[in-house]
């Protein structure tokens, strides 16, 4: 269930950013929003988007134990003054 909330926010992340090019950037029929949305669905079919989620959800963990090191040896100090 988070990898489908990851992609969904991903793909939404893409399509949003999609309108925020310059005009002059893409002048096919379909634009540069369908190019954004068919990178997206590539993502998804040939898995980067899942490995994409594995290493953000490894930075997650890796954070969330640096942040637990940090107030351990906070607490560690304050308990030797």
């Amino acid at each position: 269930m988070l990898i489908l909330a990851g992609i969904a926010a991903a793909g939404a992340a893409i399509f949003l950013s999609a309108g925020s090019q310059p005009a002059t950037a893409c002048n096919r029929t379909a634009g540069c929003a369908m190019d954004a949305l068919q990178e997206g669905h590539d993502m998804m079919q040939d898995g980067r988007a899942a490995e994409n989620m594995r290493a953000a959800q490894e930075n997650i963990n890796a954070f969330k134990r640096q942040q637990a090191a940090d107030e351990a040896a906070i607490r560690a100090r304050s308990a030797r003054k």
